[in-house]
């Protein structure tokens, strides 16, 4: 039986999605919008099964000097900068998802990475030296068990700047296909028997473009993500949990399921 799509959900949010982080064990998606004319962050985590927003547009303390991190299970980690004018001046701050309340900081902590139950990272105060944290607490392990396998199930697509060879395969098909030319970069996928192709075209401006085409050379899909581009991206789509997700102008959050 051959694939199709079919338009699942679309969220509008005020400003930039300029980072998205994923739990799949609690199957939520978290999302930093950056305001920059409000000099405002705002953060939203959204339930990528339901569609239903768990919270939306949630301001921290620190408007905006701070990101977010990471999450796993059901807390999510920020950054927060605490000089800013020295950027290795770091401070960590875990909430619990479903609540929204702070689980614990630490205001002198810089965040490496989360290892199942673990947060690394290092700590400036009196020399510069590596700490692990328990990831609910935020206390201190002195023994800690390190899992390094990732959770995100998430399937990302190839990224081909102009000079790869595949990029020049691409650009045949799409050029003997569907008479488009290609430039500067694009990102493949094949899932489902299905072809992901996100690409950018000359429009007087730059402008990018995600392609979906059945095996039998079908256009399933066509998006225009952006416009006015003064540069490419990086993931500008990506598969989870049978859906493809994408930003369209910078703002809104999109997804179809995969049938």
């Amino acid at each position: 039986m051959s694939r199709t799509l079919a338009f699942n959900f679309s969220h509008v949010f005020d400003g930039v999605i300029w980072n998205i982080k994923i739990s799949s064990e609690s199957e939520i998606m978290l999302l930093e919008v950056r305001n920059h004319q409000q000099r405002i962050v705002r953060f939203s985590a959204l339930n990528f099964k339901t569609n239903r927003l768990i919270w939306k547009d949630k301001v921290l303390e620190e408007p905006w000097w701070i990101n977010l991190t990471g999450v796993s299970g059901d807390i999510v980690l920020f950054t927060l900068y605490t000089d800013t004018n020295n950027p290795d001046k770091k401070a960590a701050i875990a909430y619990n998802i479903h609540d929204g309340k702070l689980a614990w900081w630490n205001n002198d902590f810089s965040i490496n990475a989360i290892s199942g139950n673990c947060v690394v990272g290092t700590a400036e105060k009196f020399g510069k030296h590596e700490l692990v944290l328990e990831l609910h607490s935020g206390a201190v392990l002195e023994s800690p068990q390190l899992n390094v396998k990732s959770h995100e199930n998430v399937l990302r697509p190839h990224h081909y700047p102009a000079d790869h060879a595949y990029f020049d395969t691409v650009k045949s098909f799409l050029n003997q296909k569907f008479n488009l030319s290609p430039t500067a970069a694009l990102e493949y996928l094949e899932h489902e028997s299905l072809i992901f192709i996100s690409c950018y075209l000359h429009e007087n401006e730059l402008a990018n473009y995600l392609f979906v085409i059945s095996p039998d050379g079908d256009l399933l899909l066509k998006e225009k993500l952006g416009e006015h581009l003064k540069g490419i991206g990086l993931d500008t789509f990506f598969i989870l949990s049978g859906c493809v997700f994408f930003v369209r102008n910078k703002g809104e959050l999109v997804s179809y399921k995969i049938l």
